[in-house]
């Protein structure tokens, strides 16, 4: 009887200790988004965790997978943050030396630290930075910020981005196979476990094609799993990859109108376009791409429409000055004829040539017959009257009757050459 007794009860506390050990701490409120099978195959402590890096030179990369491009190395014996997993992968806060890029057009650097931003636009994407894949082709997206965040710039722009410190949430990848747990940090109120990254559909930004042909090969680090036997994501299709590609050249579109129209220049984004266009292997991709070249078509038009303005009014203002200047000529030299005793050429006359005092001049009339015959009188007798001669002037003057010369003198004061 007591044997049976002691049986019970050692029955009975098992019972109720049966619901402790199988439950997972911190993990009661939210089921694993890769399955609670994946972490306890992983064998994982709760999430957030500090697990160390074992292996030499492993990638970091932009997602779960080898497909992902690599956003750095992580040395041995490095520490590193994990808040989460995916397949045989560890979402980690991103490592010391880690960047992101996000488009320029949406920052407002402040002028009195050029290393200090704030976002101008709401839902705009963060994506994960590559010394080995352009801005443009860095389209892992991390996450989304808002207006009025923050972020640091810790490089020079580049294609249109800034390149900004990795934002709060901003998370990277490693293989679980190459990183030890050391232990969990802290007991979360609410696990955040297994989470994707913050893309509802995240696509690798390895460089894409220049035509519709397989892609470029990925590298792969000898310190991560290549096992076909592992579960691994849904393969990336083509058409993913270049809508990606479509949307970052939408972005730097974008970026260009904002410009005035004569430092807009569209050729590298409509060389990429036209590419994409041309590809029969992704028609929906191909599509959004022709209606962006049709944007820039439109943009290029408004740019040369307004060159052709600005030539047009360069040539008008050139034209009146001309004008304006031939107008002023021509308004020096209009003269009032009824100030003028006699209007003719002006010849010079033999009569009393020998005369001191005397000198005389013929005024002819288109037919050269004399009309008058003139003398230069107060202020013209000082007058150097040969640069006159044989031209048609106007004489300013009084008319006289002459009896022995039996003509006309003009006894003039003022000589005025008339065209």
């Amino acid at each position: 009887m007591e044997s049976y007794l002691r049986f019970s009860i050692i029955v009975l506390v098992c019972g109720l200790c049966v619901p402790v050990i199988g439950a997972q701490p911190g993990n009661t409120t939210q089921a694993n988004v890769s399955g609670d099978a994946e972490v306890n195959a992983l064998n994982l402590p709760a999430f957030p965790f500090l697990a160390e890096i074992i292996g030499d030179d492993v990638y970091v990369r932009s997602g779960p997978g080898t497909q992902y491009y690599n956003c750095g190395k992580a040395r041995k014996d490095e520490k590193v943050k994990v808040v989460g997993n995916k397949f045989s992968w560890l979402q980690i806060v991103a490592p010391a030396g880690s960047y992101s890029w996000i488009s320029k057009q949406y920052v407002q650097i402040d002028p009195q630290n050029n290393t200090s931003g704030t976002v101008i636009g709401e839902a705009v994407r963060v994506y994960a930075g590559s010394d080995e894949v352009q801005p443009m082709h860095s389209t892992s997206m991390q996450l989304k910020l808002n207006k009025g965040d923050k972020v640091t710039i810790v490089g020079e722009e580049k294609d249109g981005y800034c390149k900004i410190a990795p934002p709060e949430g901003a998370y990277l990848w490693v293989s679980s196979q190459h990183a030890k747990p050391l232990g969990t940090l802290m007991a979360p109120a609410q696990t955040t476990t297994s989470v994707m990254p913050t893309t509802a559909h995240p696509v690798p930004a390895t460089p894409f094609p220049t035509n519709s042909g397989s892609l470029k090969p990925q590298v792969f680090s000898p310190n991560e799993p290549n096992d076909s036997s592992m579960p691994s994501p849904a393969p990336i299709t083509l058409e993913e990859q270049r809508m990606s590609q479509v949307q970052v050249l939408k972005e730097k579109v974008e970026a260009e109108r904002t410009k005035p129209a004569a430092d807009q220049n569209f050729a590298d984004i409509k060389k990429e376009l036209m590419d994409v266009a041309g590809d029969k292997q992704s028609p929906k991709s191909a599509q959004n791409a022709q209606s962006l070249l049709k944007v820039i078509e439109r943009c290029e038009l408004s740019q040369e429409i307004t060159k052709a303005v600005k030539v047009q009014e360069e040539l008008f203002g050139k034209t009146q000055q001309q004008i304006e200047s031939a107008k002023n000529e021509q308004l020096s030299k209009l003269v009032d004829k009824s100030i003028f005793a006699v209007i003719g050429k002006l010849l010079e006359s033999p009569l009393f040539a020998e005369t001191p005092g005397e000198k005389y001049y013929r005024v002819v009339d288109e037919n050269g017959r004399t009309q008058c015959y003139a003398r230069p009188t107060g202020a013209a007798a000082d007058v150097d009257l040969s640069k006159f001669v044989d031209k048609k002037v106007g004489l300013v003057g009084t008319i006289e009757a002459n009896t022995e010369m039996g003509e006309a003198v003009v006894h003039f004061t003022n000589i005025v050459e008339i065209q």
